[in-house]
């Protein structure tokens, strides 16, 4: 038998501790629970290494939240109390981190917490738009069919963050090889030829020079070569981080070839997806556009997401402020026209998220192909002028030998 202390609430909200021996954690819950008690933690005596199951690196899977945004909608619609709900989902998360939070939002709504209050005290565990979301379905009663939603949005966003990973994937493995295969050739092949060829006292060609005094500044000066690329990489980072550099970096992604198109049609699938789904839980379409801008990863879509609001909020319809905007193809400006004028905008801007979906599924498949002999060029190209540097005087000293 071992000791376990526990904290858990009574029926009238009230917290108690203390310590109980039984074999196993399961069993202490099941003697908890059999004395009406809400189980809030259990843990062995001594120390308490819990803690390091508990440490978030990656923050939580995607598939977690899709399985208890679901299981959550199941139980309501079965009548099951929300605080009921959540207790017994505290017990089946198997994340740590992450039933340590439900944990926690169990407390704070038996203390008369609201859902999405409990759940902003835990950062980075649900974005503006869920807590939104959440919010919008305890104020009009329709948590059930909100927490369906988000079952399928958040299932949604994680096929498409999981396809344009696939879709860079290969082409940085790619470009890992050539670099690992052009540093081992400059530190390892090129030394050794060079002194091959300094034996024979002979001229080189200047392409075998150039490569024999590149592979020696690698060798010598590797450290600085480290150094120049770290304060580059911090610098780079710096800048970044500055309003002005967010800006530039951005646009930077916008505009450039292949990637440039991926990265708007990712856009304008979480704006057409994230403000129809706002718009069909009852929010107005003015907190709709705050949310939305939240959920864009791009500074330019954001600013002009957050322009557009202020213009509606003035009586301006959507359809023109996004019309104007460089970054929105003239179809969206067009079709929300159209979903204004009819009273079905969250439907119309269903109907458009589908279809950008889909354009990013069509680039991110035919990314790998059309990079691939683009790569496989410029690799060849770098290793066969490495080789041409290195094996062209074995002809000349062939020749004198001769």
């Amino acid at each position: 038998m071992k000791k376990f202390k526990y904290k858990a609430k009574d029926q009238n909200g009230k917290e108690v501790s203390g310590v109980l021996e039984a074999k196993s954690v399961d069993r202490v819950a099941e003697s908890l629970q059999g004395q009406g008690l809400l189980v809030i933690d259990i843990r062995g005596e001594g120390y308490d290494f819990s803690k390091l199951s508990e440490i978030n690196i990656g923050g939580i899977p995607m598939k977690d939240k899709v399985l208890f945004m679901r299981q959550f909608a199941t139980m309501i619609s079965a009548g099951i109390s929300l605080n009921k709900a959540l207790s017994i989902l505290s017990q089946q998360v198997e994340n740590p981190y992450f039933q340590r939070v439900v944990t926690d939002v169990v407390s704070d709504v038996e203390g008369g917490s609201s859902l999405a209050g409990a759940f902003k005290k835990h950062k980075g565990v649900f974005d503006n738009v869920v807590l939104g979301l959440l919010e919008a379905a305890e104020a009009t009663g329709n948590l059930e069919e909100v927490l369906r939603i988000l079952a399928d949005e958040l299932e949604e966003k994680d096929k498409l963050q999981t396809k344009i990973k696939s879709a860079f994937t290969y082409p940085a493995i790619i470009v890992v090889i050539m670099i690992a295969v052009i540093v081992l050739l400059m530190l390892v092949l090129v030394p050794a030829m060079s002194d091959m060829y300094a034996d024979f006292d002979a001229e080189l060609p200047w392409v075998t020079q150039v490569t024999i005094a590149v592979s020696d500044g690698m060798i010598e000066y590797w450290w600085l070569i480290l150094a120049i690329l770290g304060i580059v990489a911090i610098g780079i980072k710096l800048f970044i981080d500055t309003p002005r550099g967010k800006r530039s970096f951005h646009l930077l992604l916008l505009k450039m070839p292949l990637f440039g198109n991926l990265m708007v049609k990712m856009q304008l699938t979480q704006f057409t997806r994230t403000l129809s789904i706002l718009l069909k839980s009852g929010l107005s379409i003015v907190e709709a556009l705050g949310l939305t801008s939240d959920a864009l990863s791009n500074v330019h879509f954001q600013n002009a997401v957050l322009q557009a609001k202020g213009e509606v909020e003035k009586g301006t319809p959507l359809a023109i402020p996004i019309s104007r905007n460089e970054f929105f193809p003239d179809i969206i400006g067009q079709m929300i026209s159209v979903g204004e004028e009819s009273g079905a905008l969250d439907g119309i801007l269903s109907k458009m998220a589908e279809l950008f979906n889909e354009e990013v599924n069509n680039i991110a498949d035919n990314m790998a192909t059309m990079l691939e002999p683009v790569m496989l060029v410029v690799m060849g190209a770098v290793i066969g002028f490495i080789a041409l540097a290195v094996y062209s005087p074995m002809f000349g000293l062939a020749e004198v030998m001769m």
